[in-house]
């Protein structure tokens, strides 16, 4: 027979759960909302199974895309996406951006646990700033359709 404490526990468990649901829900449409409409005109580099993580905290560090993630580069901005239903939890893991192209500061040829990678640091509104791991399937036209210069190669 359950005890008082027992309901309470799992009366703050469903709370608890519902409340990481909303706010995940919350998440995924702040980050469809960014999303600017793009024509297929404007694409001048498109992958669609790329990897990646955000370098934000060891949480995002950690976690990550793999060979889920979609790169879309047009004229102006760099768009990091993911397909649904991993589009769901991106946000959780910082791996939905908007970046415009001018506000690239470095991309650098990396070396990750024996995988090559490309860390992209850019300038966000916040003036912050911001750093991604990306592992392109076809990192020399990536880097070329970003229009920046490659730094040299380094290991992490």
């Amino acid at each position: 027979m359950p005890t008082e404490y027992d309901n309470i526990f799992r009366y703050l468990s469903i709370a608890a759960s519902v409340a990481f649901f909303a706010y995940g829900i919350h998440l995924f449409i702040r980050a469809r909302q960014m999303r600017p409409q793009i024509e297929k005109s404007e694409v001048v580099y498109q992958e669609s199974y790329a990897s990646g993580c955000s370098q934000k905290n060891i949480l995002t560090k950690l976690g990550g895309a793999r060979n889920c993630l979609r790169l879309v580069v047009t004229q102006s901005f760099l768009l990091v996406t993911s397909w649904f239903p991993f589009s769901l939890i991106t946000p959780f893991y910082d791996l939905e951006h908007v970046i415009p192209l001018n506000s690239i500061t470095s991309v650098r040829r990396s070396n990750f646990l024996g995988f090559d990678s490309l860390i992209l640091t850019y300038r966000g509104a916040d003036s912050e700033d911001h750093t991604l791991r990306l592992r392109s399937k076809r990192p020399d036209d990536f880097i070329r359709s970003l229009g920046a210069k490659i730094e040299n190669e380094t290991s992490a």
